[in-house]
């Protein structure tokens, strides 16, 4: 499960955190941060499985507000993200963008992408 956070600074994004979570250490992350940061918005990804960790969700913070977002797009940007702050070296700079995929899970970054994506909705 990939968890960001992250703010706005001036113009520019400022991640706080970011990280991949097993589902059983996801209670125990989220209650920690939403503690150490009280974020302004809880977003959810609408994607595979987002119907059940809503449930979840609710049940584990009841009062909090958590709003869905669409996911359109977010692995294709999660890998630019990704690749941003770990650019390929050697041979593998020289593969199309297209090609490259990271080598390590990269939900933090596709959570990444959807704060990003929502801020940038109109």
């Amino acid at each position: 499960m990939g968890i960001a956070l992250a703010e706005r600074a001036g113009g520019e994004w400022r991640v706080l955190y970011r990280a991949v979570v097993a589902l059983e250490q996801l209670h125990a992350t989220l209650q920690r941060l939403l503690t150490d940061y009280a974020p302004d918005r809880l977003l959810v990804g609408a994607g595979t499985g987002a119907k059940r960790l809503r449930a979840q969700l609710r049940e584990w913070f009841p009062n909090a507000a958590w709003e869905t977002v669409a996911e359109r797009d977010t692995t294709l940007r999660a890998r630019e993200l990704y690749f941003q702050y770990h650019p390929p070296r050697g041979w593998r700079r020289l593969l199309p963008k297209g090609m490259r995929i990271p080598p390590e899970p990269y939900d933090d970054y596709a959570a990444l992408a959807l704060i990003l994506q929502y801020a940038e909705t109109p």
